[in-house]
């Protein structure tokens, strides 16, 4: 009985083990992340050789045991293991294995995956922003996009951030982006916390940029700030502290050279016998710090992040400083399942105190003062007054502590909006939002302490600024996916207004003549007011087929109140197409090319920022009789300048995901162009802005990604990005022939615009040499007539980069991570007008150390002039603008260096943390040039406007060496 029970029990289990060993048919499909049919897929039984390859619809069919597992795999995707399960029918969807290609880039009105693009676009990413001492985010993207400059115009705490994206486009009108936070545009981006920042998005060619419309003429910058995830709550603190200091200074004369110098010019008297180093006295040690207190969560159906930061910013030169208070929330809730609300602010608070740069030669600028004043001089004369410089300048402490000079700015931005579901496919999003900035200036000088103080008898400034901008956008969008064929459509209507007020207050005339207070002299100043309004039409129409054939078009129509009647609107459409050969057949079976795109755009945007809110009417200024004159005569043709794009593209990946490699050439002319032109002089009146010039920038842009090693312990990625533009001016009208910007205190301007030549053109007398016999500067006789005059001028450089470049490298060991990041810019020039005081040796100015070299005796051969004693320099005509101060500014800068050490999960978990980093950061460590200025980077002007390229006594960049630790909870 039991061998009769045991032998059933064995036939029971092999008839069950037969019965699983059965085969069945399995049928099913294999798509990708979007939905759409991967053919190609191999499909194999684990463990066996047993396979297919599915078809180009993605099915596949195929008979397997029913408890075995299939393994889907397909080249440039994540291979994965299906158990079948007694199933007949296993379908699956396959991830990127790229995750570059499959992350989501946020374009304008929308979001698109970075392999579906068909237009030039950049994303930088928070971890390319965090952990430097930037007051201004824009500053983390410099070198870091190709085709996109930013220079620092000045090194001092909170100074301005200049941004060209592919080359300038104006002359009279703006050259900077558009910047749009949230949702919400701004012409200004420097008040958020870099902290608070997810992405940065660079809307390159006017296809990308044209949903924009009138705006996007210099291209568009999306910032969208962090966002609260769902689950537990997160708390991050972030923190750093550091130092900073000039990397460069300059060799100048001491005391007995000076003196030597003064005497070879015939003075007798030389303030004293003390050997002053007015740059150890006036530039010092700066101070970084910075705090952020975030928190993040999220609940059912919503999502929220809210943070609170402080950063202070102690200048270099003291007492410029900037104290900076920031809130931010962003935050989402799905009331229903097709109702859902979003709420955006971000409140900035800043107070800065100022010294004074940038202003030449003309009796004010600190840094030129620590550079010119006498060393035999001291910081205070007996009176306890800042003592004097010949020639009624004050000396670097006098300038820089003088004078009161504070500026307080609040900042706010914010968004509510709300969006319906009709359907899955169908969305409609209505939002609101208010970008206002209150800003107030206040200026305070003594009336003894100084020399410009006890000659107004002092002085007192302040001007208060309000603006209000609020916009109204209405979004309807649609996405619908049928087989193969994606769709997407989507059409908006934006109404926005601004409200600017200014008001203004001057009192000079303290004191009378000897010193005792008496009531003011107030200056009558007039309160300024002016009002815009836009209406827009926009629409957008996206279309793929099978993951391969790309196509986008926009189109929109500006309404603008800047123009007048039958001129208000413009029309701005722009259409894009790609196509992915590495999913043609023929590309399948490749071992080494994992994704390849070209793709091609053309588009036409415009611009309309910079021109006056009321520039086409007729206007009039009120005199301090009451009368009135006439200001501006009536331009009722008055019209945008219109940028036209057409971008060649081509996005290839290699190597499984280990390359990534992204080229663009682009062609950009702006026509319509506004010139100042000179009205009649029987008019009475100067020059009028026209639209009658052109200008072209064409480049070529370059963008490489690498994964050098990938090992357990050990990895080394590289970023490289390397472009270069050509700008030139192809027409100023029938009646300019050019145009002067860049002005040098009592010479000639160094800037000049023509035709055929790009803006940032230096402009003057060809330097060529010293004569022996009298030691007096010679200049090329270009004209041939026998003398110097006008004719002799011609171009002598150039502020236009010949390419400019980024490397990053970033390295993991087991915990710890090192990043090292390279900048540069190659080709450019720039009149260093500094030197003209520095070497000009006309008056009783120190001097740098290079005219020791100075000619002193008939014959002596040299390249600097002799020492010539003149009332003004306009009759020096040793130190002209000339090709003598034009020099390489080309430069490679170690921008930053990061070492970091990442807590491994075993510490975390016994501090009952999520994360903890502790790191040291370089930031502008090492600059390698032939410069001899303080620093090659920095402009006197606006340095992506025509008159980029002339330092005159700049505030540098200075040098920071920061720690700091990141942890989260």
């Amino acid at each position: 009985m039991t061998k009769n029970f045991t032998l059933f029990i064995i036939c029971l289990l092999c008839g069950i083990s037969v019965a699983l060993a059965q085969n069945i048919n399995i049928k099913g499909e294999v798509k990708d992340h979007q939905g759409l049919p991967l053919p190609g897929v191999s499909v194999k039984v684990k463990g066996t050789n047993n396979g297919v390859v599915t078809s180009g619809n993605g099915s596949y069919t195929l008979s397997a045991p029913a408890n075995s597992t299939l393994i889907f795999s397909f080249i440039g995707y994540k291979t994965i293991e299906e158990a079948i399960s007694n199933r007949k029918n296993v379908s699956v969807k396959l991830a990127d294995d790229n995750q570059q290609l499959n992350e989501v880039i946020v374009v304008g009105y929308g979001t698109q995956t970075k392999k579906d693009l068909t237009t030039a676009v950049s994303s930088i990413s928070a971890k390319d922003i965090q952990n430097q001492p930037v007051t201004n985010a824009l500053q983390a993207l410099q070198g870091k996009a190709a085709g996109v400059q930013v220079t620092s115009q000045s090194g001092k705490p909170g100074a301005g951030i200049s941004v060209s994206i592919r080359g300038n486009t104006s002359l009279t009108a703006s050259n900077s982006p558009l910047y749009v936070i949230n949702g919400v545009t701004s012409r200004d981006a420097s008040f958020i916390n870099p902290n608070d920042i997810e992405t940065m998005t660079i809307l390159k060619d006017a296809s990308a940029a044209a949903i924009y419309g009138s705006s996007g003429a210099n291209g568009v910058v999306l910032i969208t700030t962090k966002k609260g995830t769902a689950g537990q709550v997160k708390v991050g603190f972030n923190a750093f502290t550091g130092i900073s200091n000039f990397w460069r200074k300059q060799k100048v004369l001491n005391s007995d050279q000076y003196i030597s110098l003064m005497k070879n010019l015939g003075y007798t008297e030389f303030g004293g016998t003390q050997n002053t180093d007015w740059q150890k006295e006036a530039f010092g040690t700066g101070q970084q710090n910075n705090y952020q207190l975030s928190l993040s969560g999220g609940t059912k159906g919503g999502q929220y992040y809210l943070s609170s930061g402080y950063q202070q910013d102690k200048g270099v030169v003291a007492p410029a400083k900037l104290d900076r208070y920031s809130f931010n929330f962003n935050g989402s809730q799905r009331m229903t399942s097709w109702l859902k609300f979003n709420v955006t602010a971000a409140l900035t608070s800043n107070k800065s105190i100022d010294v004074s740069d940038n202003a030449g030669i003309s009796k004010g600028g600190v840094i030129l003062a620590a550079l010119t004043t006498p060393p035999t001089l001291t910081i205070f004369d007996p009176n306890g007054n800042y003592t004097p410089v010949p020639g009624g300048y004050e000396n670097p402490i006098g300038n820089a502590f003088g004078s009161k000079n504070t500026r307080r700015q609040l900042k706010f931005i914010g968004a509510f909006g709300g969006e319906i579901n009709f359907n899955k496919d169908l969305v409609f999003k209505s939002t609101i939002s208010t970008n206002v900035r209150n800003e107030y200036y206040d200026y305070t000088l003594d009336p003894f302490k100084t020399v410009y103080g006890r000659t107004e008898r002092g002085i007192y400034n302040n001007n208060k600024t309000n603006d209000h901008v609020w916009l109204n956008e209405n979004i309807l969008s649609y996405n619908k996916t049928i087989g193969k064929n994606v769709f997407g459509a989507m059409a908006g209507y934006t109404i926005q207004e601004s409200d600017y007020t200014y008001l203004e207050y001057s009192a000079t005339r303290f004191v009378d003549q000897q010193g005792l207070p008496i009531a003011p002299s107030i200056a009558p100043k007039i309160p300024q007011r002016s009002q815009w309004a836009k209406q827009s039409y926009l629409a957008r129409v996206n279309y793929a087929f099978d993951g391969k054939y790309l196509l986008s078009s926009n189109f929109r129509a500006d309404g603008s109140s800047r123009f007048a009647p039958g001129h208000k609107f413009g029309y701005f459409p722009s259409v894009s197409a790609g196509w992915r050969i590495s999913g043609e057949n023929f590309m399948k079976d490749s071992k080494t090319i994992n994704d390849l795109k070209i793709r091609g755009s053309w588009g036409k945007v415009g611009n309309d920022e910079g021109i006056g809110d009321y520039a086409y009417m007729k206007l009039y200024q009120i005199t301090a009789q009451n009368s009135y004159t006439l200001d501006q005569p009536a331009n009722d043709q008055l019209s945008w300048e219109k940028t036209t794009q057409t971008n060649i593209g081509i996005d290839l990946t290699m190597f499984d995901s280990r390359l990534t490699f992204t080229a663009d050439a682009y062609l950009k002319k702006t026509n319509d162009l506004l010139v100042k032109v000179q009205l009649p002089t029987s008019s009475g009146l100067g020059t009028q802005a026209l639209n009658v010039g052109s200008m072209e920038n064409k480049g070529l842009e370059f963008a490489l990604s690498t994964k050098n090693i990938v090992k357990s312990k050990f990895t080394w990625s590289t970023d490289l990005n390397f472009s270069l533009n050509r700008n030139k001016v192809t027409s100023l009208g029938n009646t300019t022939q050019s145009l002067d910007y860049g002005g040098i205190f009592e010479r000639d301007a160094a800037i000049r615009v023509v035709v055929g030549r790009p803006l940032g053109s230096i402009y003057g007398y060809v330097f060529t040499g010293v004569d022996p016999k009298t030691g007096n500067a010679t200049y090329q006789d270009t004209n041939n007539n026998g003398q110097r005059d006008n004719g002799d001028r011609q171009f002598i450089g150039s502020a236009q980069p010949k390419f400019t470049y980024g490397i990053n490298n970033n390295f993991t060991y087991g915990n710890f991570g090192l990043s090292v990041f390279f900048q540069g810019v190659q080709g450019n020039q720039l009149f260093n007008a500094s030197r003209i005081e520095l070497e000009g040796m006309y008056d009783a100015k120190n001097q740098s150390a290079a005219v020791l070299n100075r000619w002193t005796t008939p014959g002596q051969i040299t390249d600097i002039p002799k020492a010539q004693l003149t009332t003004s320099s306009f009759t020096n005509t040793n130190s002209l603008t000339s090709s003598r101060f034009v020099e390489n500014a080309s430069y490679l800068r170690l921008k930053t260096a990061t070492l970091s050490y990442n807590f491994g999960k075993t510490a975390l978990g016994k501090l009952k943390m999520d994360k903890l980093t502790i790191f040291a950061t370089g930031y502008n460590i090492l600059t390698f040039t032939k410069y001899s200025g303080l620093d090659p980077e920095v402009s006197r002007y606006d340095a992506n406007g025509p008159d980029m390229g002339v330092d005159y006594g700049t505030y540098p960049q200075s040098r920071s060496f920061l720690l700091g630790v990141n942890v989260g909870f």
